[in-house]
């Protein structure tokens, strides 16, 4: 095509190969490739269905369009790329490349928006003006991002500038203060006309029209540029009507403030009985005030000490922990001051009780033994010499057996 006599064309070429015209023009853009992507065409890597779909793109996106011919796919040899099929190539590139030029917000036919890029109409980006290199994409797309985006930039930049008056709004759920409202702000309109036969139908909310409705332009996501109407009035009974009225809300916040008012007045009141109580308690305390706090303790128990305790107090709980401290709870009701004394220091020492090293320094069993002048290391001597007696005997039981046999 490039020499000079004769003069070649694609139909030209397309006539004496005897191949259609799209043949020919894509077989020629395969020289457009990008090196990465022609090496891999060159080496059988990917196959020259690929290779077509990929040379139809710009060589800034070839490279985002190669990558994703490619899968992971999780082996016996561990992670491998897979190549996907050719249809499933085409299908990404046309929701992640091509860009429907039907949803932008600017005019295709205007050529000052971006003067350097002129109109779409013209432009040899578009897929419908080479129907040759796209044939199979029905919808008409633009294969140039950067173009695309300076375009709805410029767009935005010029609805405001003619439409200051018009809401910002945001594709965002929240938003910070002074940025577009979030999508939690307001509620987007589809008002639709009503039906020439005039039959009467119920609408949604999002479809009926309010004396608050407004033109608002989206400031980000995919509808970005594009004007619509919202109500962003939090009040509308048309749009939001299960938030409250301002009435309604002064009336909640006034019956809150009341009833945090009779909580802390209750629990102030409840306080001072306290308070009073302690006032008045004199030492020793008296059997019901031991037995109140005996109960306390042992509703308290963990699931470890509850057992033990019960066992001490020779307690049969056959069934679950709860059962084992209601019985135990009963129990301890039978006892007199000087027994429900001692339980209380015994749940206190408990846990020290059962441990199976004293290295520590805060050993509250060896204090308290101190206090009650217990001479630990002759009780622990008396044991040793049970726990002697205890093995002789067991190897004396053991002897008899093997003479016996």
């Amino acid at each position: 095509m490039e020499l000079g006599e004769p003069a070649y064309t694609i139909a030209t070429i397309a006539s004496r190969a005897g191949k259609s015209e799209a043949y020919v023009y894509g077989r020629i853009r395969l020289a457009d490739l990008i090196p990465p992507v022609a090496e891999a065409f060159l080496k059988d890597q990917i196959t020259i269905g690929h290779a077509l779909l990929i040379a139809k793109l710009p060589a800034s996106q070839q490279q985002e369009a190669f990558s994703a011919a490619f899968r992971g796919l999780w082996t016996s040899e561990g992670n491998s790329q897979v190549l996907i099929p050719v249809r499933e190539l085409a299908s990404w590139i046309e929701s992640n490349i091509l860009l429907q030029l039907a949803s932008a917000p600017f005019d295709k036919q205007d050529e000052t928006l971006v003067p350097e890029a002129g109109s779409c109409v013209n432009c040899p980006k578009r897929t419908g003006f080479n129907k040759l290199l796209f044939p199979d994409v029905r919808k008409d797309s633009c294969t140039s991002p950067d173009c695309f985006r300076a375009k709805i930039d410029a767009c935005v930049k010029r609805t405001l500038e003619t439409k200051p008056q018009l809401i910002q709004i945001s594709a965002a759920w929240n938003s910070r203060e002074g940025a577009p409202l979030g999508r939690n702000q307001y509620v987007e309109l589809e008002i639709k006309k009503p039906k020439p036969n005039g039959a009467s139908t119920k609408l949604p909310a999002n479809q009926k029209p309010c004396d608050k409705m407004a033109e608002a332009i989206v400031m980000d996501g995919g509808k970005r540029g594009q004007v619509v109407k919202v109500c962003a009035d939090p009040a509308c009974r048309v749009h939001h009507p299960d938030t409250p009225s301002p009435q309604q809300v002064e009336r909640e916040r006034a019956e809150e403030r009341k009833r945090i008012e009779k909580e802390k007045l209750a629990i102030t009141t409840r306080h001072r009985i306290l308070a009073t109580i302690l006032q008045r308690v004199s030492a020793p305390l008296k059997k019901a005030d031991l037995l109140a706090v005996a109960h306390y303790l042992i509703g308290h128990l963990s699931c470890g000490q509850v057992p033990a305790l019960a066992k001490r107090h020779k307690v049969e709980a056959k069934k679950d922990f709860s059962s084992a401290q209601e019985l135990l709870a009963k129990q301890v009701g039978t006892y007199d001051e000087s027994e429900l004394c001692k339980l209380l220091l015994e749940i206190s020492l408990l846990d020290s009780a059962y441990q199976r090293s004293t290295a520590s320094r805060d050993d509250v069993l060896i204090d308290a033994a101190k206090r009650y002048r217990v001479d630990t290391e002759k009780l622990q001597k008396a044991v040793g010499k049970e726990f002697a007696v205890k093995r002789d005997q067991k190897a004396l039981k053991q002897k008899v057996r093997k003479t016996a046999d």
